[in-house]
């Protein structure tokens, strides 16, 4: 064998390592992460009965049951393997623990699984709302509450996903109902009745959530310098309240033009990229960004640290601009 047939083996097999070091690489760098174990769900620890309830020695109700118990929170033991996967009208053996007769075994409804607990909160219900005897809705009544505000003594607690917003309400007509598996509902509202005065053109929110869902300037409407009745206000602030007239909507007091502003004409020398607001107060919708430019500024507002705001005229409408704040 000569020399450059020995040359040209040799890197061959040089390649066919490198070719076999790269490969092993990259299915090391594909290969799936390790499997994770998945946790199942506990069984309730607790659990509320809401009707009479038979116990049997077995899972097996074909047999006569043991004894019954009456409505009352029941201690759990253990349950059947892989309860979780139940689905609504199916049922599930849980065996309970007793003082008189040991551990013994109930079959309950899939969705009774859980456990009330007293609370003291105000719900206001944004959609008609059907009422329930228990916080299952297997027991849906004909009666459906147009939206209002509610007050609620306790709320059920369950594994069951569709039943995790299941409170109990108070009606003057019913006695004590439920409300459940009712996702647009706000919880903790504060009962206010007093008037409230909005000394600036406010941003008019036919909804609670109204201004987050703002796409455009168009879309925004305002009312005028007024004092309203407030009936209530959100955890986060937002009030719902009742005009002069008649009409109920909700409004944020920071979604308005602020106190203190200062008329101006004045040429502003924008020298980079600002945001457009459409309050200085309110720091979310932003409106597009405004490139560097001179533009007129008819209002001025320093708020509370001392910055310096500028109301000026915009293709998107007037607008508020900090000239010195980065983007």
């Amino acid at each position: 064998m000569n020399f450059k047939a020995i040359n040209r083996n040799v890197i061959v097999l040089v390649f066919a390592m490198m070719l076999g070091n790269f490969l092993g690489i990259l299915q090391a760098s594909a290969a799936p992460p390790p499997h994770s174990e998945i946790v199942p769900p506990q069984i309730p620890p607790v659990i509320t009965l809401f009707e009479q309830t038979p116990l049997y020695s077995t899972t097996d109700d074909s047999h006569k049951p043991f004894a019954a118990l009456t409505p009352q929170d029941v201690t759990t033991v253990d349950a059947e393997q892989a309860w979780y996967y139940k689905q609504h009208g199916e049922k599930v053996w849980i065996k309970i623990k007793t003082t008189w007769a040991g551990d013994l075994w109930m079959h309950l409804d899939y969705d009774k699984i859980g456990i009330v607990k007293p609370i003291d909160t105000n719900i206001a219900l944004l959609w008609d709302s059907s009422l329930y005897t228990q916080p299952s809705t297997s027991t849906m009544t004909d009666i459906v509450l147009a939206p209002q505000t509610v007050h609620a003594n306790a709320v059920f607690e369950s594994p069951v996903s569709y039943l995790s917003n299941s409170y109990r309400i108070e009606t003057s007509w019913l006695g004590d109902m439920w409300i459940v598996s009712q996702p647009r509902m706000l919880l903790d509202m504060e009962i206010l009745n007093q008037e409230m005065d909005l000394p600036t053109e406010t941003l008019y929110m036919e909804d609670y959530d109204t201004s987050s869902r703002l796409q455009r300037p168009s879309d925004a409407k305002f009312i005028p310098p007024q004092k309203v009745f407030a009936l209530e206000k959100t955890q986060n602030g937002i009030y719902h309240v009742r005009s002069q007239d008649g009409n109920t909507f909700w409004v944020q007091p920071d979604f308005a033009q602020p106190v203190g502003v200062e008329p101006i004409d004045e040429r502003l020398n924008l020298l980079k990229d600002v945001r457009l607001y459409m309050f200085p107060t309110m720091p979310f919708p932003t409106f597009g960004v405004l490139s560097a430019q001179t533009v007129n500024a008819f209002e001025r507002w320093t708020d509370p640290q001392n910055e310096q705001w500028y109301h000026i005229h915009t293709w998107a409408g007037d607008m508020w601009v900090q000239p010195d704040k980065p983007l």
